[in-house]
């Protein structure tokens, strides 16, 4: 157990190993760093346990490929989204797709290029690991108002399409691959509102 794990009581929070250290992870998505879930008030941050110099491959994401976007799932390829498989629980989620724990940030720690995660910056023992997540969504499923604190915070987080020209630009050292090269698939338009015709 690491240092940063041991020093939690369980009042203040829960840190549950997942990674490396972890047999139960498939192969494909054991860290390289280890990593951990962090609950705390009710909330679930993925950190580091250890540090990480940037460029550094963090772990990779996997999961059920699916063209239809969700809350949860992650793009990876111009029409290609992982996500959690039907059934998952609670515990099967940590062990195995731990990666659904990272949460937005509109200054990220890491970036996803395909299905690896790597460090964009020097990531330190406790850290939370964060990405954009408009670098690797054309649309958001549901998008958001963001909350990250940061200097750089766009605001409302609704998929890198959606994002001001300004935006796009500042995003380009961490968008994936399939937002540089491809177009969104066509979204189907909004259905015409029903009500009384008008005068």
């Amino acid at each position: 157990m690491t240092e940063l794990a041991s020093s939690l009581t369980e009042e203040q929070s829960t840190l549950v190993l997942v990674g490396a250290l972890t047999e139960k992870a498939p192969r494909a998505s054991r860290a390289e760093t280890q990593v951990g879930v962090l609950r705390t008030a009710g909330e679930y941050a993925l950190i580091a346990c250890e540090p990480a110099r940037a460029g550094a491959l963090l772990f990779e994401v996997h999961g059920e490929p699916t063209n239809v976007p969700s809350r949860y799932s992650v793009q990876v390829g111009k029409d290609v989204h992982l996500d959690l498989p039907e059934g998952v629980g609670n515990e099967e989620t940590m062990d195995a797709y731990f990666w659904r724990f990272m949460n937005h940030s509109c200054s990220p720690n890491s970036r996803i290029a395909g299905r690896q995660v790597l460090a964009a910056t020097d990531i330190g023992a406790g850290d939370e690991i964060t990405f954009h997540y408009s670098t690797t969504e054309f649309f958001m499923a549901e998008p958001f108002d963001c909350q990250c604190g940061s200097v750089n915070c766009a605001g409302h987080i609704a998929g890198f399409t959606m994002a001001s020209d300004a935006e796009r630009e500042r995003l380009r050292p961490w968008l994936a691959q399939h937002l540089l090269t491809g177009s969104p698939a066509p979204v189907a338009s909004a259905p015409e509102p029903v009500g009384p015709a008008a005068p």
